[in-house]
């Protein structure tokens, strides 16, 4: 292992129970795969990062969300304030025709949930196996979002492919596989082709801090041992390349941010609702009928104002949401500092290069 190291994440450890990885010079911070079959032999997905001991000593860190197998967020924060603090976050999607494929939407949606409770200012990136193909799919509004091109060296596709460059633009997130490259590759390379599934992911407005992206194939760091024909290539070798890449982190000295920020600190609660998956008996039965009805006759025998336009449509809203409570699923989202988050952007089905253009005449 290259000493220069400061993390190193690893994706598909197979580790079972509480096993680790044991490395000398590094602590380990592992995510095992929890949903295996009673009788597998050996593990299967898994999730970890190994930290040098010199950087350890630096920071406190934390598993600050591992509910989810194959997602795994890790806090660093800075032993002498605080404020100073970044995240890592190590991923395994499996393949999606796998007998261990997960449900790709809840996946992402899981991912997107805890990036929008980081506050804005804190750096963090993920990295892994995202198995998702995307070719020259663009992770970015062109004309709205300035990213540098992205070196392209697989141009073939997957079903997860518009689902991840989705995901990226909704985040705010881009790739930085293509990017301030030293050298690009394929990522996956095996007897059965060529691919890049492994990326490391990083917000638009944070791209300066990292340079010298670079993936090293899994033979080229055999053969640099320098001990040729000791190993059985055909055996041993990882058919997942090693990606490589320099973060700068540039932290407020005094420690008066951390006291105005704990100062600071809320925490909101989103309720989500799941709106994909409508029941038979949505908007159907007699009091829900009855409630709406109640709203349309009180706004066609209200004076038409705008006051009173205002009212009714809070009345219809809370309609709506006693229905959406009492028959839909739902989860509780938590967001600190709700201020300080990013502002979510969404990619909009009617935009296009032409309205970019005359937008930016206008500005």
């Amino acid at each position: 292992m290259q000493r220069n190291l400061h993390i190193l994440g690893i994706a598909e450890t197979h580790l079972m129970g509480s096993n680790s990885v044991n490395v000398d010079g590094y602590c380990w911070y592992g995510h095992n795969r929890r949903n295996i079959h009673i009788r597998a032999k050996n593990g299967s997905g898994g999730v970890g990062l190994l930290v040098r001991n010199d950087f350890d000593q630096q920071f406190n860190i934390e598993i600050v969300d591992d509910n989810t197998d194959g997602i795994m967020w890790v806090q660093f924060k800075d032993k002498r304030c605080n404020a100073n603090m970044f995240y890592v976050c190590v991923v395994y999607l499996p393949p999606e025709n796998s007998t261990r494929a997960v449900n790709v939407h809840e996946f992402m949606e899981t991912l997107m949930t805890h990036i929008y409770t980081i506050p804005q200012g804190n750096l963090f990136y993920l990295c892994g196996d995202f198995n998702s193909r995307c070719s020259d799919f663009s992770d970015s509004i062109e004309g709205i979002d300035c990213l540098p091109e992205r070196d392209i060296v697989d141009f073939q596709t997957n079903g997860y492919g518009n689902i991840f460059c989705d995901f990226l633009i909704d985040v705010n997130c881009c790739i930085l596989n293509g990017r301030k490259t030293l050298t690009n590759d394929f990522t996956f390379v095996s007897t059965r082709g060529s691919s890049v599934v492994d990326y490391c992911i990083l917000p638009y407005e944070m791209l300066d801090s990292f340079n010298s992206f670079s993936v090293t194939r899994a033979t080229t760091i055999i053969q640099s041992l320098g001990e040729p024909g000791r190993y059985d290539l055909r055996k041993i070798v990882p058919d997942h390349s090693l990606l490589t890449w320099n973060m700068c982190l540039y932290f407020p000295i005094e420690d008066q941010v951390s006291k105005n920020k704990d100062k600071n600190q809320t925490v909101t609660k989103i309720i989500k609702y799941d709106t994909k998956s409508l029941p038979e008996n949505w908007l159907i039965g007699d009091s829900i009928v009855t409630e709406i009805n109640r709203v349309i006759l009180q706004l066609e025998q209200s004076e038409a104002s705008q006051q009173n336009i205002d009212k009714m449509y809070e009345n219809f809203v809370s309609v709506l949401k006693t229905e959406m409570s009492e028959k839909l699923s739902s989860k509780e989202i938590r967001i600190s500092n709700a201020f300080n988050n990013k502002a979510r952007k969404c990619k909009k089905p009617w935009w296009n290069s032409e309205l970019t253009m005359l937008w930016n005449d206008v500005l």
